[in-house]
């Protein structure tokens, strides 16, 4: 069996498209749902399995959250997904799903197709893409209601991406995202005789309830790479947990290092990341001592979480007044009351070849 890895909307669309690019992920099984295909890279076509969906009588009709999901619950009723369900009944778990939550189709379809999921006995652990503090009001009450939808149908393992503010190349978020999948999925883990990270060890980080982290950093040597690996810890597009956070909550790690002494290593590169755990619940470790010819690379996965920090955003939409509320009509002089305007044609066979207002 496979893992399998579904993209939703024009989001989900290009992260699939990258992860397609990746020889690392070649054995996973691939879909995407959206109603553009515009975006659709010819040499990846072969790679994804793509069921566009009708879209609305206007194209691009904006983030409609209800429109997203009423279009999913269509196709779904007219099987349009009966294949994708019976290839994930048999593909390995987690099943992922990537969406944005700002958006209408991904978003509005999200909680739809992972209830479906979970409703078949399959576990799935979405990815989120969420919008920057700074975005509009309507992205994030779409992302409030699809954190509550995904709450109520039982969805526990989650991960959050945030796109840097104002930019509009998506490409490093989406990269992001693919080394996410390649750690979580077992990808990065060097095979070695010491301590290592087996699937079953992956299983339990994965089952646990909460948020997870994920990152990988790599250098030419150790302090380089504690330096990389805690910049993306705390500036990255994965947010990070608070000291509130930490004190509050117990969490479970699975660290990994390749280097020439990662046995002797291990410690230097993960103690700034250790120091922000108070509570560990267990941990796993995945040790390969080895030259790699040159570079130490280095990946963290920190499960447990509590949920970012969300924009807390007033739904009570503030509509402007119509053109003419509040207003009485002008008084005008007395004698003008007494003149009236009449149009009168000057043509001479009755045709309107010109007309011009007359006050008597």
């Amino acid at each position: 069996m496979n893992n399998m890895i579904i993209g939703l909307g024009n989001t989900g669309n290009q992260i699939v498209q990258a992860i397609a690019r990746k020889s690392s992920l070649s054995d996973v099984k691939l879909y995407a749902i959206d109603s553009n295909t515009n975006g659709i890279d010819i040499d990846n076509a072969s790679r994804i399995k793509f069921i566009p969906i009708i879209a609305d009588s206007r194209a691009g009709s904006g983030r409609n959250r209800e429109r997203g999901n009423a279009l999913y619950k269509y196709h779904e009723d007219n099987h349009k997904f009966d294949e994708m369900y019976k290839a994930a009944s048999t593909a390995d778990e987690p099943v992922i799903v990537i969406t944005s939550a700002a958006g209408g189709t991904g978003s509005g379809s999200c909680p739809a197709l992972c209830d479906a999921l979970i409703k078949k006995d399959i576990r799935v652990i979405p990815i989120i893409i969420c919008p920057n503090i700074n975005d509009p009001d309507a992205y994030h009450l779409n992302t409030n209601d699809l954190m509550l939808e995904l709450n109520e149908i039982g969805v526990e393992t989650y991960a959050i991406f945030r796109n840097a503010s104002g930019d509009a190349d998506y490409t490093p978020v989406n990269n992001e995202v693919v080394s996410l999948i390649e750690i979580i999925l077992g990808k990065k883990y060097d095979d070695t005789n010491l301590d290592s990270i087996d699937p079953s060890d992956l299983d339990v980080v994965l089952n646990t309830p909460g948020r997870i982290v994920a990152i990988s950093a790599e250098a030419t040597d150790i302090e380089s790479l504690k330096k990389e690996l805690t910049r993306k810890l705390l500036s990255g597009f994965q947010p990070c947990w608070t000291q509130e956070e930490a004190n509050n909550n117990t969490f479970l790690t699975a660290y990994s290092l390749t280097s020439m002494f990662a046995d002797t290593d291990f410690k230097k590169v993960f103690s700034e990341v250790q120091d922000r755990i108070v509570h560990k619940y267990d941990e796993y470790k995945n040790i390969c001592k080895n030259d790699n010819n040159g570079v130490a690379s280095a990946t963290l996965i920190v499960a447990g979480l509590p949920r970012a920090e969300m924009k807390d955003v007033d739904a009570d939409f503030r509509g402007a007044n119509t053109i003419g509320s509040n207003m009485k009509h002008s008084k005008r002089p007395d004698f003008l009351k007494k003149k009236k305007a009449s149009v009168i044609n000057n043509s001479e066979d009755g045709k309107p070849a010109s007309s011009k207002f007359l006050w008597k």
